[in-house]
Formats: C-alpha cells, structure tokens, sequence
C-alpha cells in the first residue's frame, strides 16, 4: 500500500511525465524552454510583461472511491482491537492548463500535453521512480516506495466538465480563465502500517462430534435470538438501582450454560478488571455473589462498571458484550457528635474509597465533603455538616455518593418503596 505521501508521489510524477514529453518533443524544443509547474491558478500571475510558456497542473478535487473505500472494513473489532488495516482509497482530479504570451502557443501547449497523456494513460513504476528518484528538491521527504507499494495500477482518465462546471472552477479560483483540460487519476490507495490482531485460521466450523469425532457443521437457529453468549441485563436484587459488595447479581441473556462461565467487572474510570466464577448459570440467566467487604480485592471500587461475561473453555470460550452496572457503596456505621451547627459524623463504608475519586455525602439536601485522609484509602470518612435546619429530635436521611453511585436509600422490595431506617444519620 501506499502511504500519505502518495498524493505528492501522484503529482510530482505527472510533472515530471509533462515535462519529459515536451522536453522530447522537436517542435517545442524550437520554440524555447517551456516549464511544468504544480501551482494553484490563482498564484500564477498573468499580468506578468514576459509571462513563461509554461504547463501547470493543479489537483482541485479528491473525493473517496467508490470500488474500493469499504476495502478491510470494519478495521476494529467489537473490543477496538485493530485487526487490520483499513486502506484510504482516492481518486484525484487534476487540472491542466497551459500558459503563453505567444498567439496560439497555449493552444499548442495543452494539445501536447493532451496528446501525451493519452498516449500514457498510466503511471508505470518506471516513470515513478525516474520522477521520485531523486525526488524534487521541494519534496525531498518523498520516496518512489510511498506510491510504488500499492497494488492497483495508478490510471489517468479525461474528466468531463461542462462550460457551467468549469466557469465556476475558474471563480473559485479567482483568477483569470485559461482554456484547461481535466482529468481524473485512480485509485490512490493509502495506508497506515500499524500492527494488528492476526486471527488463527479455521480448522472446523460447529462443534466436534463426541462420537464420531467428525465436525457437525454450522448450528441453525430457527429463531431471531443471537447465536452466541450475550447479556442484556445486569440486575441487582431487590429492585435495586445499583449491586453492593456481598449481594448476588443477576446477568440476564441467551445462551450462557454453553460452559463454564466467569464474570469480569472492568471499572470505567480506572480500567481495572476483576473476575469472578458464576456461581449458577442457566441458558437465560447467570448468578455472581459479590465478595465480602474483607474479602473484596482493591480493584472493585464504588462506581460503574462494565460487565461481560466469559462462557466456554478452549476453543468454544465466548466473550459476550458489555452492560452497565452501578456498584454502590455500603455505609456500614455512623457516628455523630459536636455542636448543633457544626455537627461531625464518622462512618464506614465498603468498599473503600481512594484517593482520587469523587466522594460526597447528601444529608439531607446539603452536600458535603469528607475530611482528607491520609494513605492511599480509607474505609473511615468525616463529613462536618450543619443540623440548624432539622428540628429538634428528627434525623437527616443520608446517601454516601461516590464516582456518581450512591448508596441505597430506598427500598424499593416493598409497595410501596419505602425509606431503609438504617440510613438516618444518629443525632
């Protein structure tokens, strides 16, 4: 393939094409030097007294291939895994316009140019290197191998414009109108090496007979469920909003019995992955239990998560997609003491909480913040809040919220929901 260079390539190339065909032509040679330019109209100046006889070629357009530009695709896999190398496929449109102060010499100088093109409808790898080796001092950086790499042939084609499309051309241009020809130059295929995922080749497809030891092909459904593992819900129990440590989470799907299968939480902030064994699994249906608050590892944290699924050993091991879930923080004591306007409460929570997330406590409506802590984590948080507003003997509800989650308020078992006492903050 070729690489972003190759535009360049593409036209240095033409430049160096136009100025060989005139250069060996005997009429021109008599008529004195005539030079190919790579300019852009508007920057050749017409007004010139002694304006050169001369050739230029502009790219104006480029736009995507239509036979090549879904080449590779997709590039990535469902996890944004590069497993190949999508190729950039274009078609450049240039425009070729002679200049001369000399009555009809332009019209000689496009005719030639015309003429030559046709006779030349490809850019061979020989005139690629003869124009890239050495390559044009203003783009030294260009080598042949940036347009010699790519696997179709680079074809020069005449582009038809009507008066309409080439009148406005010109006044985009802004300048001066010269009699031009357009041609359209395909396919310029650019690529970016970078490694990718290379997948095993297939050595059967279905499963292997037990008996027979002979594959069994490819497995129908007759219905409109997906054929591999896949999740749609994670549900936490009891109506919950979100799952906390030492619960059992529910993960809802198709086709999750087809083997052994273990659940993975990735954190969506941190990236860290932690897996567990399911401890039940239907076609439909798999059961997690959240481990203990001591026995929970530090990379399960309060906050959401991705969820996926691992079913099957081997060669029939399956990753589903991923589903969201909230992982809520568990108060698990609380202390109060201090004045009325500047009351201190203590509690615990699991998991614990690090530093760098984003903690807070609602009590009430009033959100505050807890003291800073030294270490890494803590288990143990202060918030200072003010009690003014709570009459004398009621207790503020709290929520500890943290990367987003809180922790749960409402019990949402009963009908209808009601507020769980053991979250009112002790006076």
């Amino acid at each position: 393939m070729s690489t972003d260079l190759a535009i360049a390539g593409v036209t240095a190339t033409l430049r160096y094409l136009l100025q060989q065909g005139i250069v060996d032509h005997v009429k021109l040679g008599a008529q004195g030097p005539v030079t190919v330019t790579a300019k852009a109209p508007d920057l050749i100046h017409t007004d010139k007294a002694e304006l050169p006889d001369q050739l230029n070629i502009f790219m104006y357009h480029l736009s995507p291939n239509p036979g090549w530009r879904n080449a590779n695709l997709p590039s990535r896999d469902n996890a944004g895994q590069r497993i190949n190398n999508a190729m950039l496929a274009l078609d450049l449109y240039y425009l070729v316009t002679a200049y001369s102060q000399q009555e009809l010499y332009a019209d000689v100088l496009l005719g030639y140019a015309m003429q030559y093109l046709h006779e030349v409808p490809i850019l061979t790898q020989q005139s690629i290197k003869n124009a890239l080796s050495p390559p044009p001092a203003e783009v030294s950086f260009i080598n042949p191998d940036d347009l010699l790499q790519q696997i179709e042939q680079v074809k020069i084609v005449p582009y038809v414009m009507d008066t309409e499309e080439m009148s406005k051309l010109w006044m985009a241009f802004q300048t001066t109108y010269r009699p031009s020809a357009v041609y359209h130059i395909s396919v310029v295929l650019i690529e970016n090496p970078q490694p990718a995922q290379a997948a095993l080749p297939v050595l059967t497809i279905g499963k292997v007979d037990p008996i027979w030891k002979q594959p069994v092909g490819v497995t129908v459904n007759a219905d409109m469920l997906p054929p591999l593992p896949t999740l749609t819900a994670a549900t936490p129990p009891a109506k919950q909003s979100a799952v906390r440590l030492n619960e059992v989470l529910t993960l809802s799907g198709y086709h999750l019995a087809d083997g052994p299968a273990t659940v993975s939480f990735t954190n969506a902030i941190t990236a860290e992955q932690v897996s567990l064994a399911a401890a039940t699994a239907t076609p439909t249906s798999l059961t997690v239990q959240l481990p203990t608050p001591m026995a929970a590892p530090d990379a399960l944290r309060a906050g959401i998560y991705n969820v996926e699924a691992i079913v099957g050993t081997g060669l029939d091991q399956r990753l589903t997609n991923l589903v969201p879930l909230a992982l809520a923080p568990l108060i698990q004591t609380m202390v109060s003491a201090g004045p009325v306007t500047a009351k201190v409460l203590t509690l615990t929570c699991a998991p614990k909480v690090w530093q760098g997330q984003r903690v807070s406590a609602l009590i009430g409506s009033q959100e505050v913040f807890p003291a800073a802590w030294a270490g890494p984590s803590t288990n143990t948080l202060k918030f200072t809040f003010d009690a003014t507003p709570f009459v004398a003997g009621a207790k503020p509800w709290i929520r500890l919220r943290v990367d987003g989650v809180d922790s749960i308020l409402v019990n949402n078992a009963v009908d209808p929901p009601q507020f769980d006492p053991t979250q009112l903050v002790p006076p």
